[in-house]
């Protein structure tokens, strides 16, 4: 109450993130926000089931076969955050519950949750960091707003100062620690890097980010868009995702063994080999999309395989040159278009399976992932994911059958909808345009 004295807050977001990571919310003015607080909030319960554009899948677990019932929403205090960029508003994230109590699993934040707490309870801490690239498109035009490829060159990471500053300004006044912002090799294609959080915090973070981003860039007249690849001969937009475990007792970083081969410990090893492990059901999280299959192509720095190496920008899993207290793993799987929450989900989940199995790992790729025909490649489409997924039932066991439902449920129904479409939908020449269509269905959301 102090804070919303102090900053004049006058709306509440109550707001949660749909199966795409799209920021789902309502507003309440602040004379109802304690009732809300103390009794919930009902959302349409099956928003966590629609697609890109609010479409409603059946099937999903969350639709007609409860009578599209509500949610009532429970917020979680710790996420009240004042939002530098929308006048006298905070915003609250909530978790969505079903009218008798139990939890709706099928909730991306609540299943990542669960599993951060499955780790708690072996003793570790979960430190994650998130990397964001996107593309900067004149809101009018939809046209990058500097043409080329300058990655890194100063005069593009600042094409229009006032914007980048403004939204750097902006995000650590909400609490999200930027550490650097840089132009990456698209047209008006941006990369900004999170630092570290631990546990829930860093995807809540994450999420906040991701939407405000969009909020502020709409401001100053720009289209800022997470979709993967909206140009069919411009780089993709990742997702890398940095993960490493910490003993909750003494602080020490479990990943590091200077002695061992890789100077990996046996819990580092059997974490990546599990991520190796489910990458390819993982697909479906990591490219969620028809158009981020648009991504995986030779020599473009975009993984297309499940491997793993030391320093390697070909591979999937990178583990990072920085040693000791910082050894940590990097999944380079993720493309622009994913659900920071289901990017922590999906890895963590992997990796935790693997600690329970102690899968094989592979020998590391040491030379160009792409020049190999020896190693795993990943899904080239959504549809060879979602059959990945489907039958990967180690994978489901760390999971839950209400969210393993509604996630196949939503993935073909988005399949069905681009079948419908397109008639050369998923072949090679699909995959070497983008659509005008994909751009609607994707760009201003994802």
């Amino acid at each position: 109450m102090k804070t919303i004295r102090d900053h004049d807050i006058h709306f509440i977001r109550f707001e949660q993130a749909d199966l795409h990571g799209i920021s789902r919310s309502k507003t309440v003015p602040i004379g109802n926000f304690l009732n809300y607080l103390e009794d919930g909030l009902n959302f349409y319960g099956g928003l966590l089931g629609l697609d890109v554009q609010s479409l409603v899948p059946s099937g999903t677990g969350c639709a007609e076969e409860v009578c599209f019932a509500d949610h009532l929403t429970v917020p979680d205090l710790s996420t009240f955050t004042v939002l530098p960029w929308v006048p006298n508003t905070a915003n609250i994230t909530v978790d969505p519950f079903w009218y008798d109590g139990s939890p709706s699993m099928a909730s991306p934040r609540l299943l990542l949750k669960k599993i951060i707490n499955d780790f708690d309870e072996m003793g570790y801490v979960c430190r994650l960091g998130y990397e964001f690239e996107f593309y900067v498109l004149h809101k009018d035009t939809r046209t990058p707003v500097y043409q080329g490829q300058p990655i890194f060159v100063t005069l593009k990471n600042n094409f229009d100062i006032a914007y980048t500053y403004d939204l750097m300004r902006k995000m650590d006044a909400a609490g999200v620690r930027i550490i650097t912002q840089n132009s990456e090799h698209g047209p008006g294609q941006q990369e900004i890097n999170l630092y570290y959080k631990d546990g829930l915090e860093a995807a809540d973070t994450a999420f906040l980010f991701k939407t405000g981003l969009k909020e502020i860039s709409l401001q100053h007249g720009y289209i800022a868009t997470y979709m993967t690849k909206p140009f069919i001969d411009s780089s993709a937009s990742g997702s890398h995702f940095h993960i490493s475990l910490i003993d909750k007792r003494t602080g020490r970083n479990v990943f590091e063994a200077p002695d061992e081969q890789y100077g990996l410990s046996d819990v580092a090893k059997n974490f990546l080999a599990g991520l190796l492990k489910h990458a390819k059901a993982n697909s479906i999280f990591t490219a969620p999309t028809i158009n981020c299959y648009k991504r995986y192509r030779v020599n473009s720095f975009a993984p297309h395989s499940a491997t793993w190496g030391m320093e390697n920008r070909t591979v999937g899993i990178r583990v990072k040159g920085c040693r000791g207290q910082s050894t940590h793993l990097e999944n380079r799987l993720a493309c622009g278009g994913t659900n920071p929450y289901l990017l922590a989900l999906c890895t963590l989940a992997a990796g935790l399976e693997g600690i329970k199995s102690s899968p094989d790992l592979p020998e590391p790729v040491m030379d160009i992932a792409y020049d190999r025909n020896d190693v795993p490649k990943l899904p080239f489409s959504l549809d060879e994911s979602i059959q990945a997924f489907e039958n990967d039932t180690d994978l489901h066991c760390v999971l839950d059958p209400e969210f393993i439902k509604l996630v196949l449920a939503v993935k073909k129904f988005e399949v069905q909808t681009a079948k419908a479409q397109f008639d050369d939908y998923g072949t090679p020449n699909f995959n070497n345009r983008v659509d005008p269509w994909e751009w609607d269905y994707f760009m201003e959301f994802i």
